[in-house]
């Protein structure tokens, strides 16, 4: 890269956040922060000429999100291309440079995060998707995430905000992880869109009797495919998945209606107000009675 590409004076319309090393020191150590924190973060538009090379690495790990544009990165002999709606995780101390495309420049989102959680954080990307970057949709939420995160330090930097700051990373850095889960097991597609389209129907039979008969004859699969397919892809059974809704239904009654747990039982089709209380300790720990006194 020549010198000229080497940006001092910024990009219009940036935005960025540096946590003082000073500050930094003493507010991650706390109880609260430890775990994960954000010490730079940013939003830069049309980057042209952005460009970091960092030999040794960076003591931090690294968060690229490309919104538009697109640009390079090199991760010791890896070399990838960072597209519209992808996003890559730079290893903490990997030898690494990335630079926006001349023709195109790009506009991102970057974070360097650290704690004790950060690196389980960047293997669960990586082990998954082998440090590629991942495409990621388009979402108006997230892109408001990562502006609320950057513009929060403009009321302050006290210790307060910052483990603010703290919290909300985990929701923005999961919100990327979990999709790079997701996007990474090659059976998606049909059999996830079918375990969605089952668990919808047994919210909208919420109030029934449903047995697998029913649901096999719905969406015309065997009895035992959709039992062997839920279990694999929810970890349990489906008659715990329909029993559990009914539970969170109940909680949902109980607290906001004047039913008697009697009421509720029979309106979501248990005719033994004696099984439903039963059913009800084992998934809340006390039985409705209590939990409706407890209120």
């Amino acid at each position: 890269m020549k010198n000229k590409a080497l940006v001092k004076a910024g990009f219009i319309g940036e935005k960025m956040t540096v946590i003082p090393r000073g500050l930094l020191k003493e507010y991650s150590d706390s109880a609260i922060n430890r775990d994960l924190y954000l010490t730079d973060i940013g939003y830069f538009p049309k980057a042209l000429y952005h460009f970091r090379k960092r030999p040794k690495g960076c003591s931090e790990h690294i968060l690229i999100y490309c919104i538009e544009g697109q640009g390079t990165v090199g991760i010791e002999k890896n070399i990838h291309h960072l597209k519209p709606n992808s996003f890559l995780i730079i290893e903490a101390n990997k030898s690494h440079y990335y630079y926006s495309d001349k023709e195109n420049p790009w506009s991102i989102f970057w974070i360097h995060y650290s704690g004790n959680h950060s690196q389980e954080i960047y293997r669960r990307f990586a082990g998954q998707n082998y440090g590629r970057p991942i495409i990621i949709p388009f979402e108006k939420n997230r892109i408001a995430e990562f502006e609320y995160l950057i513009d929060i330090f403009k009321n302050g930097l006290s210790k307060e905000i910052f483990e603010y700051s703290s919290m909300l990373l985990y929701k923005t850095l999961g919100s990327f992880i979990h999709y790079s889960l997701k996007s990474s097991k090659k059976t998606e597609s049909n059999h996830d869109q079918l375990i969605n389209n089952i668990i919808n129907y047994l919210n909208e039979h919420i109030y029934e009797t449903v047995k697998i008969e029913d649901i096999s004859k719905a969406f015309n699969k065997s009895p035992s495919s959709i039992f062997t397919l839920f279990k694999q892809k929810t970890g349990h059974s489906l008659i715990h998945h329909f029993n559990l809704l009914k539970i969170q239904k109940a909680c949902e009654l109980i607290n906001l209606t004047s039913l008697s747990i009697k009421e509720i039982s029979f309106q979501l089709d248990f005719q033994d107000p004696l099984y439903f209380s039963r059913l009800f300790k084992k998934y809340m720990g006390v039985p409705p009675s209590k939990y409706k006194k407890n209120l």
